[in-house]
């Protein structure tokens, strides 16, 4: 799946949950794909600088139990987004604590070189 900052800043959102670092999005993009788009709070975000050089960190995490970062984007007011594949069957969260019977990945994940 390939998309822009502009695919992505018109997709159509709906607000999954909200954490003290941010607000997660489901968004879907104008092919009918779908991310997860996690916007960080103001407050929270470090500086430009030091952002980068943890996603980069991030995105070079190997393991079959994480989704791997697809995207980030820096807006020039300072918003900050991390855009990882969207999870049809729920969250972590949902999978851990709730009643399911599914794995919670239809395959493993694949990294996404950024």
């Amino acid at each position: 799946m390939a998309f822009t900052a502009d695919d992505l800043l018109c997709a159509t959102t709906e607000i999954m949950g909200k954490s003290t670092y941010g607000t997660v999005y489901k968004a879907t993009l104008e092919d009918g794909s779908q991310v997860a788009v996690k916007r960080l709070r103001e407050k929270i975000t470090k500086s430009q600088k030091e952002f980068e050089n943890e996603i980069n960190v991030l995105g070079r995490i190997l393991h079959p139990n994480l989704l791997a970062l697809r995207a980030y984007y820096l807006g020039p007011k300072g918003e900050k987004l991390v855009v990882f594949d969207y999870m049809s069957r729920g969250s972590l969260a949902t999978f851990l604590h709730g009643k399911f019977d599914l794995p919670l990945f239809e395959k493993p994940p694949s990294l996404i070189l950024l």
